[in-house]
């Protein structure tokens, strides 16, 4: 029973009556209309957007030529470079690809490592106008056992307490 009173046609509701007739097509016309006219001027306001930037973007490409000191830049970049990056200028004109044998990375460590080697392991000047030489770590290792560490002496003000024990 109470499900056949809401299924029941009420006449005194408003929406009840409605028929395609009674809808007013003037207001969806309008609305329609207005969208329509909305949106055609927010393309224009969006072309004049677009031209003022790239006006501004030419204007900027203009202005920033390069400077006339460009032309005696050398192309290659200052050393250190990259690893597998061009080492001369006719490498990078003629778009040549980095030479893996002599320019590959392990090769740089290897030749890296040799240097060090030879620097940890033998005799050279560091400054011959001073008198002072690189001599071997094995060496200079039995020289400071031999010698030891230099020490500071201590300051006046940090005398030993006669508490603390030497």
């Amino acid at each position: 029973m109470a499900d056949s009173k809401h299924n029941e046609h009420q006449p005194d509701h408003p929406l009840t009556h409605m028929h395609a007739d009674d809808i007013k097509f003037a207001g969806v016309g309008w609305f329609i209309g207005l969208l329509a006219v909305g949106v055609i001027f927010i393309g224009w306001l969006m072309i004049g957007l677009i031209n003022s930037l790239e006006g501004k973007e030419k204007k900027a490409e203009v202005e920033s030529r390069p400077s006339p000191f460009a032309s005696q830049r050398s192309e290659l970049p200052p050393e250190p470079r990259l690893q597998l990056a061009p080492d001369s200028e006719q490498q990078i004109d003629k778009h040549e690809a980095p030479d893996l044998k002599t320019q590959h990375p392990l090769q740089e460590m290897k030749e890296i490592r040799k240097d060090w080697e030879s620097e940890l392991n033998h005799y050279s000047w560091v400054d011959q106008n001073s008198g002072i030489v690189r001599i071997p770590i094995e060496d200079a290792k039995k020289l400071v056992l031999e010698r030891g560490l230099p020490a500071r002496p201590p300051r006046p003000d940090q005398t030993p307490k006669p508490n603390q024990q030497k």
